[in-house]
């Protein structure tokens, strides 16, 4: 049933996002910050081998007002606001599109106590 119902809105054109990619939108004020940010996640794009990716990066005060952001830059993937703030860890921004992805997120500790 659930196919049926993508399949529609594929083809009504409700459902545009990639079937095995991302969507991610940075929004901000074109600071240094955001620029960081930008460089970032298209370094993380590619590390992580996203095969297909949308990226935009947007000024625009409705999209802030849009996701409620108050301290940008913010990191928007699939529609849903990920983090938000001057300083973003690269730590963070690889999380939040992992989560996306869904891919399981292991640290090295977690790692070391499987025998």
């Amino acid at each position: 049933m659930l196919h049926r119902v993508l399949l529609a809105a594929a083809i009504c054109g409700c459902y545009n996002r990639p079937a095995m990619g991302l969507e991610i939108q940075i929004i901000g004020k074109g600071c240094y910050f955001c620029k960081q940010l930008r460089k970032m996640v298209d370094e993380l794009v590619q590390e992580l081998g996203v095969a297909e990716a949308h990226l935009d990066q947007t000024d625009d005060l409705e999209a802030l007002l849009d996701y409620g952001v108050v301290n940008p830059p913010a990191l928007v993937v699939n529609r849903k606001l990920k983090l938000m703030g001057r300083v973003l860890l690269r730590s963070r921004v690889r999380q939040a599109i992992e989560e996306e992805l869904g891919q399981t997120v292991t640290s090295p500790a977690a790692d070391s106590s499987q025998p």
